[in-house]
């Protein structure tokens, strides 16, 4: 049996023999010379090598060898060979890219017979490295010391896997897309996997794979969470804790009300903290600030009722712990401005009654409390438009509900949608030429009853003072504002203007129509302008 080495230590001989027949072996050697034989062991016939990285063996009889003559495409290498007590092997590193092929020749004898053997097969000489990929562990962290070690590799590639300690796991890529599997059992802490595929021409290919080993999650605990059992003046919280076990940085903090997500922030992603809460943020309102061990999480906005808030943090390995306790919300009048759940209760609920009655999802009157029979008319509402049924006015729901206004300049109109369909349709007189109304995705950003008229930073109006709120105000009576730059929706004493090019980019209405469509719009409704 023969094994095969790198260049260091290329040919080794392991003989097997019976001993009882030594003696008797010997002297049938000695007769007739040793059978020849013509192996192609590296590569094998019609296989492939990289010449720059492995020697080209042959193996041969154990006998002395005469008339030795090895071709290479037709060219005698015979001075290049070396021999080794049952092969030859070649040292050709400059042999080039693509097919070739080999012939060996010789012959044995010994005091009574002897014999020949003649060979030729093709190889390729192919120096292109192996594909690999890692695909397993997918993130860095793990949260047990047995970690699954996956991926894909040009097919046949043996797989060697490698870290520190002494650490070391193989795997074959097999199948048509090359997959590999395997495991490597780490210790606790940051460790580098060292990835190598080698295929069967010899070439390698090696990736890093960077995994984190946490089996001990950290602790956690909430702070001043009585204070937020009851919230009137805010629905939007910032809940205080601290963890131990763990660096604050290396945490990611996250929050879920009523078992939905809704905030979710990597520890080194939070700003420096301030006495006022989370210094960093964005329009939901999430945000993060650390203080050595301790945190302050804004969670965004809460449903008015009855809400229960779970907090957890979650390491780099994975392990999550979770706090939750419960908090009741009521904090707003207007329907629209919040999300509503059971136990809500006041005008806004009666508001969300009446626009069920309307479309015959409600009945009983409208009691302002958010009960068990309101979930159920929520429910109905929410089959009927194809949304899921939490019994909830959860974000979804409430956007159907509050709808969006749609104005088309074309025609001069203005349509506010609700419950998937037109519900109020206006006349509106649009922007003059030089003054056109722009074209985009808005939202309501202010809504102001008897506004005062202030001249805007434009030429046109240079020289002109604030108008207050009365007979002749260039506002009317209500003014809707718009995130478009300097544009509202607002009534106007110039009946006549009304279906026509006539404002300085506003959406002009007759203000008895403006009045109606003001106690329907809330702050943040969609705002779509077209042609």
């Amino acid at each position: 049996m023969r094994g095969l080495g790198n260049k260091g230590g290329q040919i080794a001989l392991i003989t097997v023999g019976v001993l009882a027949v030594v003696g008797i072996g010997l002297f049938v050697f000695s007769l007739f010379g040793g059978q020849p034989t013509v192996d192609p062991v590296q590569p094998a016939a019609n296989g492939s090598i990289n010449p720059s990285k492995r020697l080209i063996v042959v193996g041969t009889t154990s006998a002395p060898m005469k008339n030795l003559r090895v071709t290479v495409d037709g060219k005698d290498v015979t001075a290049q060979v070396r021999g080794a007590s049952d092969g030859i092997a070649l040292d050709m590193p400059k042999l080039a890219n693509g097919p070739h092929t080999m012939a060996v020749s010789y012959s044995t004898g010994g005091t009574v017979g002897g014999g020949t053997a003649s060979q030729s097969w093709n190889f390729t000489v192919d120096r292109t490295p192996p594909k690999l990929a890692v695909t397993k562990p997918a993130g860095d962290g793990f949260n047990a010391h047995t970690v699954p070690v996956a991926g894909t590799a040009t097919g046949n590639s043996a797989i060697r896997i490698t870290w520190k300690g002494d650490g070391l796991a193989g795997a074959q890529a097999t199948g048509p897309k090359g997959s590999w599997a395997t495991s490597a059992t780490l210790p606790e802490g940051a460790s580098i996997l060292s990835v190598t595929a080698t295929d069967e021409a010899g070439n390698t290919t090696t990736k890093a794979k960077r995994v984190y080993v946490d089996t001990k999650p950290p602790a956690i605990q909430l702070t001043g969470t009585s204070k937020l059992a009851k919230l009137t003046t805010t629905p939007q919280p910032i809940i205080y804790g601290k963890v131990s076990g763990e660096h604050p940085s290396m945490l990611t903090y996250g929050a879920s009300i009523n078992g939905v997500g809704v905030a979710q922030v990597k520890g080194t992603d939070a700003s420096t903290a301030s006495d006022s809460g989370p210094a960093s943020g964005s329009s939901t309102g999430v945000g993060l600030s650390l203080s050595g061990n301790r945190f302050a999480l804004a969670i965004g906005r809460l449903p008015e009722g009855k809400n229960t808030i779970t907090v957890w943090v979650r390491d780099r390995g994975g392990n999550t712990v979770k706090k939750s306790f419960t908090s009741f919300v009521d904090t707003q009048s207007e329907f629209g401005l919040s999300q509503l759940t059971v136990g809500a209760a006041g005008q806004d609920v009666k508001q969300l009654q009446e626009r069920l009655a309307k479309i015959r999802l409600w009945k009983g009157g409208l009691s302002g409390n958010y009960n068990e029979k309101t979930a159920a008319a929520v429910k109905r509402y929410q089959k009927r438009f194809r949304l899921k049924q939490t019994g909830s006015v959860d974000a979804a729901t409430l956007k159907k509900m509050v709808g969006r206004i749609d104005i088309s300049l074309n025609k001069r109109r203005l349509t506010l949608y609700r419950d998937g369909r037109a519900y109020m349709t206006y006349g509106v007189a649009i922007g003059m030429p030089g003054h056109a109304t722009p074209t985009g995705n808005f939202h309501v950003v202010d809504k102001r009853m008897n506004p005062t008229w202030l001249p805007p930073d434009s030429p046109w109006a240079k020289g002109l003072g604030p108008i207050a709120p009365g007979p002749g105000n260039p506002l009317g009576t209500r003014w809707i504002g718009t995130s478009a730059p300097a544009v509202g929706i607002h009534g106007t004493p110039a009946d006549w203007s009304i279906g026509s090019a006539a404002s300085h980019g506003c959406l002009r209405m007759h203000i008895p129509e403006v009045e109606k469509l003001y106690e329907e719009v809330v702050v943040g409704m969609p705002v779509d302008i077209h042609y």
